[in-house]
């Protein structure tokens, strides 16, 4: 009788214990097809919805490193640095190896004036074994230094995320305009065509190029760039520069 109450509740265990299993396999991937659904929502630009499954992840499985990486994202893009703040800690805690999160948060801390304590994670999330694209994380360092600004050491960074890939517009760009602010105007002119020849051309890049040809005395190539500019984007920042250099013009 005794070893039959003892099975009885041993039997009665285990199927508490598989109910348990079960459910927890249930919010773990109600968290993760939610996390998918929020990711998908924020790449179409559709945030308020993101944000609501991405809370109804983090509601399901707190512990998810994921859903708070992904939900951090979204209260960036809300404004609420506070909440975002609080989101990326939580996903370091529980997943400080992941090099995609703290490059994000390196990002994060760079947009909100704090890009010395920035680099640290920059470069933590480059060294982190399986991040896929450290020379995103150096082309994102590079420009970030510059609003310290420390252009020598962004530059070398820059340099960094070029050897790896030589197409990354981003630092392309940054390249171009420290040659130029260091008088290496053959070198920003070729930076700049590389960049072009990756990137359709926008307000910066076409300012950039009036800028390097006038050094250069090419004046043909100036004025094209300055057309360009004066037709694809009227009402750039860029334009009103050059429509002040224009008026000091002889």
């Amino acid at each position: 009788m005794i070893r039959l109450l003892l099975v009885s509740g041993l039997c009665a265990f285990l199927a508490a214990c598989a109910g348990m299993a079960k459910e927890a396999q249930d919010r773990q991937r109600l968290a993760q097809t939610n996390v998918q659904l929020g990711v998908g929502y924020l790449q179409q630009g559709r945030v308020e919805d993101a944000l609501v499954k991405l809370q109804k992840a983090v509601d399901a499985e707190p512990d998810y490193a994921e859903a708070h990486s992904s939900i951090a994202l979204v209260y960036e893009q809300l404004g609420e640095n506070d909440k975002a703040q609080e989101h990326y800690d939580r996903a370091l805690e529980l997943n400080p190896n992941d090099g995609s999160t703290r490059n994000n948060y390196a990002v994060f801390l760079c947009r909100t004036g704090r890009a010395k304590e920035a680099e640290a994670h920059f470069l933590q999330a480059i060294q982190s074994r399986g991040y896929r694209t450290p020379e995103r994380a150096y082309e994102n360092l590079g420009m970030c230094l510059m609003q310290i600004p420390d252009a020598e050491k962004a530059e070398g960074y820059l340099r960094k995320a070029l050897q790896m890939n030589p197409q990354l517009p981003g630092a392309l760009l940054q390249m171009a305009g420290l040659s130029l602010d260091q008088g290496r105007y053959l070198s920003g002119r070729g930076y700049l065509q590389r960049y072009h020849d990756v990137q359709p051309r926008g307000p910066r890049s076409l300012w950039l190029g009036v800028q390097i040809e006038r050094q250069l005395g090419d004046e043909a190539a100036a004025r094209e760039f300055a057309l360009q500019l004066h037709k694809n984007f009227p009402d750039s920042d860029e334009l009103r520069l050059l429509q002040k250099l224009e008026a000091k013009a002889p």
